[in-house]
């Protein structure tokens, strides 16, 4: 069985989320959310 890290958690770690954040946080990418905040939606879009 495979001990290491997967691919995803790989590229993931390219993506700092402190940036993220601020540009969220500076365009209010979670005003009137609901259910998925941006962090996990560019996440899912990241793994599809």
């Amino acid at each position: 069985m495979y001990s290491g890290k997967y691919v995803f958690a790989q590229v993931l770690e390219f993506v700092n989320k402190y940036e993220f954040n601020k540009c969220v946080k500076r365009y209010k990418g979670d005003y009137h959310i609901h259910q998925l905040n941006c962090w996990n939606h560019f996440i899912h879009l990241l793994f599809g």
